[in-house]
């Protein structure tokens, strides 16, 4: 047994071309198709609402915690219509996801009451 330097000292070192011709474990790996690959159109699209929805949601959070520290009128004003437009965002979010709940699901917008 020993080091490699010890073994080939010893004229029992390792045969290069045998170790060319080893199949070495480490290098042997399967491959599988990625999990993205077999999601489906419909997952893909809620979970891109989702993740915009929270970016909205904590944007929102974070405008109405500054709107209790501003100091004067002209901030509070900024970072009111600054609220007003994320919460605009979030309804056209939420519309444009139940638009295409209703499309993947075959419902006109015509058919609605």
């Amino acid at each position: 047994i020993g080091t490699p330097e010890e073994r080939a000292s010893k004229e029992l070192g390792d045969d290069p071309d045998a170790l060319e011709k080893m199949l070495h474990l480490g290098t042997n790996v399967p491959q599988f198709a990625s999990a993205d690959a077999n999601l489906s159109a419909e997952y893909k699209a809620m979970v891109n609402f989702t993740n915009r929805r929270a970016v909205l949601l904590d944007n929102i959070k974070t405008c109405r915690e500054q709107l209790k520290m501003a100091l004067d009128k002209e901030e509070k004003e900024v970072l009111q219509s600054t609220l007003e437009m994320e919460l605009r965002a979030l309804e056209q979010l939420n519309a444009d996801q139940q638009h295409l709940e209703d499309s993947m699901h075959g419902e006109d917008d015509d058919e609605k009451v």
